[in-house]
């Protein structure tokens, strides 16, 4: 990890994208600017104009810098180009590497939808080893800023909504599920269950065929190993779903295509 001259850690690593989730709305807004000059293949720009389309003055983003271990603007811009330019094209490869069904509308429907619903409730459903993974992307959301909750909490929830009908908007709402098979009957009756209650379906299975596809709003396909965990072969399905996700945040926290 990058350190400044006095050995203070930086604390962006290799993720903006994460971080800018935790920083102030100004903060956010001039790394978001910096990274959209450097994708759009711009020469280097300069602290003046991120400040004057931020309406900032130099002297506040020369001390986010410092806040972040940088020594000045013109280090925490080469860091995010040479960030940028490394993972632009990596995460379009790994995506279409990892997904059976990719295209490049799949990941935008995604990021629309959680863009669409921000504020809303994010749920997880699974079983067994899909329930670890689930159990991962909700903390991941959480991390991320989202309102997430697994599918223990989703019951409650659920209860909580037939004891005060009208008192709770699932308008918002969006639901995970994750199913090898994709017919794991308690999953199943989850997202049928969130699905009357107008929550969205994002789902990972192996089959594009099986009964959680065809009740699923976005499908990904992921191709796992056939085997079961007593094959000889390991089961890549869980561990690549969780690769998949950390991508499409990646995507998600990006510039979006209208702010270029």
């Amino acid at each position: 990890m990058h350190k400044t001259c006095q050995g203070k850690e930086n604390v962006m690593g290799d993720n903006y994208f994460l971080l800018t989730n935790l920083l102030s709305e100004d903060e956010r807004k001039v790394i978001t600017s910096i990274a959209s000059h450097i994708e759009r293949g711009e020469k280097r720009v300069g602290i003046q104009q991120i400040a004057n389309e931020n309406f900032l003055s130099t002297t506040s983003i020369v001390k986010m810098c410092k806040r972040l271990g940088f020594d000045g603007y013109s280090e925490l811009y080469y860091h995010l180009s040479r960030q940028l330019a490394s993972s632009g094209d990596r995460k379009a490869e790994n995506l279409k590497s990892l997904i059976d069904n990719y295209n490049d509308a799949l990941v935008e429907r995604f990021c629309a939808l959680l863009r669409e619903r921000r504020n809303g409730k994010m749920f997880t459903t699974g079983e067994g080893f899909s329930n670890i993974v689930g159990t991962y992307i909700t903390q991941r959301l959480s991390i991320c800023g989202f309102m997430a909750f697994n599918n223990v909490h989703f019951y409650d929830y659920m209860l909580f909504q037939e004891a005060h009908r009208g008192a709770v908007n699932d308008e918002a709402a969006v639901m995970f599920a994750v199913s090898q098979s994709g017919e794991t009957e308690p999953v199943l009756n989850d997202v049928r269950h969130a699905r009357q209650h107008g929550q969205k379906i994002i789902s990972f299975t192996r089959r594009s065929d099986s009964t959680l596809a065809q009740l699923s709003d976005l499908v990904f396909v992921v191709d796992g190993a056939k085997q079961t965990l007593a094959g000889s072969l390991p089961n890549l399905f869980f561990g690549h779903i969780i690769l998949i996700f950390e991508e499409l945040m990646a995507r998600f926290f990006s510039p979006a295509p209208d702010a270029q």
